[in-house]
């Protein structure tokens, strides 16, 4: 039997095709890029979106955890709540605008769909009713079935009246359509509500404003930016509140009030020293460590406080200027009365200014080679005059200057060149070397047991914020607002320049060079003054070159500050002897921060960066 072989064939496979994923629901279809809503077995409701075989998970209800962790931490921090009002507030003046954006979009949908719509009635050549258009719109739609799934009433609001999805649409529409006409009466809103929140987080946030506030206001910025006229009612807010001192001045055509401020201390500190020239002893009411507390800040911060709320205060019109120094008078003020007392023989007279005198014609005038006012003949080493009309010891009296006793025999008009006592010299050019000094003096023993001696007495008054609240002018509100421009991150926010910084980095840059006073304005040689001189040239402020000049440069511009205020660059100025000069001032230093100077010390030393002594300090200042 013949077997007919037949050539192998590969084993094919037969498989059903893959089925395709249907869901029934309600009659319906659904296909693998539709969404549905499942409950997982732990209960969480999750949203499952099937689309090319993957699935994305959106968990709603962890994004709620963080939000609520988020915000109970931010309350936890130092000003967290504020923060939290802050932002709060920003996203309820910027819910309008974030939602006409979300509603512009919805809107674009809808006149999309309803272009299409019209191109199909055209088509068929047939036209459908208002009320058909209602029922088949896909707002109607979703409302009907929302209000299925809650129980509600297909088409009713709460009050259980029908809305017609048709009418909401054009009632959308017309909104819309009068808010790209400027949407004034909406903006009105949005403009009031942004001056009330301005001046509300304005004088409420207090401490954290330096680092809450502006970020909070840089953000309504950017949010109420492409609203027009918003920008300007927010800085016209600021600015006509008292914190519009912390913000760069608008271009008035006035001097700003720090510039005008200054002048008047400078009118006061002039009247001052021509006080002390004239041999007045000037006390101060608020001193630290033998240091003057300047009240500069405070007396501008009281200006703002009082005039600040509701008009720009920073304009220097003459009703600017007059109500700054209504102000400043109320602050800065002194009491000038003589007064005498009796010492006994041996007691201090305290610091004296005494100055030179001969007989010759440049000294005495036409009373030039003649007697003293007693008649004797006046003496070297023996013989003083003091005032004709003012005398600070009667004549006749002994006092001891510098280990030697010296004899009241003579008078002048020593007040009129701020002189107590006037010692005679041999010849003119020995008075001259003398020249004019502050010394101690005491009353020699004698046949009287006490004398009378007469002082001329100013105490200066220098009030601060917390002595003008205490004077129970202000009221509650006011010493709040007081208290809270008073920060002191606030008060340095003021003082943002760079020059002082430039200064001090350059001040790092000389240590190791040379002292000379000789060579002082040489490259690579300095002495005290002259390295402040040159490096405040360099970084563009013109000062004088010599250290008392300094200082009374600084006191007369009111540049002084306190000691806690100090930022790198500032000065220091100290008085190590009576030289007769500015305050005996007789050295300055460059504070560099971190409780460091760097100075000229000596001509051993050279430029070096030492700690911050606060001995010896006639006071702070910032010439800047």
């Amino acid at each position: 039997m013949k077997i007919k072989r037949v050539d192998d064939k590969p084993i094919v496979l037969h498989t059903k095709k893959k089925p395709k994923l249907k869901i029934k629901k309600k009659d319906k279809k659904y296909t693998s890029k539709q969404s549905f809503t499942v409950r997982s077995r732990k209960g969480m409701r999750k949203r499952l979106e099937l689309k090319d075989g993957s699935v994305k998970v959106k968990n709603h209800r962890l994004k709620t955890m963080m939000r609520t962790g988020g915000r109970t931490a931010t309350k936890q921090l130092d000003g967290g709540e504020e923060v939290l009002d802050s932002m709060d507030v920003a996203a309820t003046i910027a819910s309008p605008v974030v939602s006409s954006v979300g509603k512009s979009k919805d809107m674009a949908k809808q006149r999309a769909i309803k272009k299409a719509t019209k191109k199909k009635r055209r088509k068929r050549n047939r036209m459908i009713s208002s009320e058909e258009y209602a029922k088949n719109s896909l707002h109607v739609k979703t409302r009907s079935e929302r209000a299925k799934r809650t129980g509600g009433k297909d088409g009713k609001d709460k009050k259980g009246e029908k809305q017609s999805g048709f009418v909401k649409t054009q009632m959308m529409q017309s909104f819309f359509q009068g808010l790209s006409r400027e949407g004034q009466e909406e903006q009105g809103n949005i403009i009031e509500g942004t001056k009330n929140m301005v001046r509300a987080a304005a004088l409420m946030v207090g401490k954290t404003i330096a680092t809450t506030v502006v970020p909070f206001l840089l953000l309504v910025f950017l949010v109420v930016a492409s609203v027009g006229g918003i920008v300007s009612a927010v800085l016209g807010a600021i600015y006509n509140s008292p914190f519009a001192i912390f913000f760069p001045t608008p271009d008035t055509g006035y001097d700003s009030p720090r510039t005008v401020l200054s002048g008047y201390y400078r009118e006061f500190n002039e009247e001052l020293q021509e006080l002390e020239e004239d041999g007045a002893v000037i006390t101060y009411q608020n001193m630290e460590d033998g240091v003057v507390v300047t009240n500069f800040n405070d007396t501008l911060m009281v200006y703002m406080t009082l005039y600040g709320s509701g008009e720009a205060a920073y304009v220097m019109d003459e009703n600017g200027k007059k109500n700054l120094k209504t102000v400043f008078d109320a602050m800065n003020y002194y009491d000038n009365t003589s007064t005498t007392k009796t010492i006994k023989a041996g007691e201090s007279l305290g610091d004296v200014v005494v100055t030179g005198y001969c007989s010759c014609s440049i000294c005495c005038g036409s009373y030039a080679g003649g007697n003293t006012a007693s008649g004797t003949k006046p003496k070297a080493n023996h013989t003083i005059a003091v005032d004709a009309d003012n005398p600070i010891v009667p004549m006749g009296t002994k006092v001891v200057m510098n280990g030697k006793t010296y004899k009241v025999e003579d008078t002048g008009n020593l007040k009129a060149h701020g002189t107590d006592f006037d010692i005679y010299f041999k010849n003119h050019k020995k008075a001259l070397q003398w020249g004019k000094k502050t010394i101690k003096a005491h009353l020699a023993d004698g046949k009287k047991n006490d004398v009378e001696i007469t002082t001329n007495d100013v105490v200066a008054h220098n009030l601060t914020y917390e002595d003008y609240i205490n004077l129970g002018t202000m009221t509650e509100e006011q010493e709040k607002t007081l208290l809270e421009l008073m920060d002191e991150k606030l008060v340095n926010s003021m003082y943002s320049g760079d020059v002082g910084g430039n200064v001090a980095a350059l001040a790092m840059t000389k240590i190791g060079c040379a002292y000379s006073k000789e060579k002082r304005m040489c490259e690579g040689f300095y002495d005290c003054s002259s390295l402040v001189y040159r490096l405040y040239k360099e970084c563009g402020v013109e000062l004088p070159s010599i250290a008392a000049n300094q200082g009374e440069y600084c006191y007369k511009n009111a540049m002084l500050i306190n000691r806690k205020d100090l930022k790198p660059g500032d000065l220091i100025f100290y008085s190590y002897e009576t030289n007769g000069r500015f305050r005996n001032i007789s050295h300055v230093a460059i504070y560099v921060g971190d409780g460091k100077i760097v100075h000229a010390a000596n001509p051993s030393r050279g430029v070096v960066m030492d700690n911050l002594p606060t001995s010896s300090v006639v006071f702070y200042a910032r010439p800047w």
